[in-house]
């Protein structure tokens, strides 16, 4: 619920409140125009006490229809915040499904030109269904959270970048080359992605999962088939 529906339902409850408060007053003081003690000292007559009468439902109806519009308006704010928790929730349940870290190699992996392999990044989805439009990016870090995507990143893919046009469930390792390696450095992964609804994703080195309203390569520029690379499980 937005604050300025907050704000207009505020005011719609206060004025109905002050509507009470007035029609109360009028009911008690209006016929007081008269000195006090005679008014209350004077006989009634049956048409007033049915007049009294029927000033009273009126008022005890005006009382129901705010208590019932009081508590409506409450269910109505629960109920829209529990939606809003609930579509945010549908919309990061397959996010949060893929994963990703880092993991050493052995001395022995190679690449298929020979040079050794420096270790690996690993994606896990974790879902039933594919992603899709899949970049896997390594990623050199001093500081946690890194503040950098490589949505900022050119067209080209770049060395150690991956890129698939679908990526089944499953793991899948990804190998990176030397020469990253330096002073205070950290390798990381980031990925993005978008999932079976369309919905654009991308999670940081940090593990940070944030959504956007275009995907990366559309973003980047990326143009298919550059660099399609074959996903292999792990």
């Amino acid at each position: 619920m937005t604050d300025r529906l907050s704000r207009g339902l505020r005011l719609v409850r206060l004025a109905l409140f002050a509507l009470l408060a007035a029609c109360g007053v009028f009911l008690t003081v209006g016929p007081l125009r008269a000195r006090a003690w005679s008014w209350v000292t004077r006989p009634r007559t049956a048409d007033w006490w049915g007049a009294a009468g029927q000033w009273a439902g009126a008022v005890g109806t005006i009382a129901a229809v705010i208590v019932a519009l009081w508590i409506a308006i409450g269910d109505n704010r629960r109920l829209q915040e529990d939606r809003r928790e609930k579509a945010i929730k549908d919309r990061q349940e397959q996010a949060s499904r893929v994963t990703t870290w880092i993991e050493s190699a052995k001395e022995s992996d190679k690449f298929l030109d020979g040079s050794p392999v420096s270790l690996y990044m690993v994606l896990s989805n974790a879902n039933s269904e594919a992603i899709s439009s899949v970049i896997v990016s390594f990623d050199i870090f001093k500081v946690l959270p890194t503040l950098t995507p490589y949505i900022y990143r050119g067209e080209d893919i770049g060395r150690d970048e991956f890129l698939y046009a679908i990526l089944p469930p499953g793991k899948w390792r990804m190998p990176v080359h030397e020469g990253w390696q330096g002073m205070s450095a950290q390798p990381g992964v980031m990925v993005a992605f978008s999932d079976s609804r369309n919905c654009h994703w991308i999670r940081m080195t940090d593990g940070t999962l944030t959504e956007y309203s275009e995907n990366v390569i559309q973003r980047r520029k990326i143009y298919f088939p550059q660099g399609i690379s074959t996903p292999v499980p792990y």
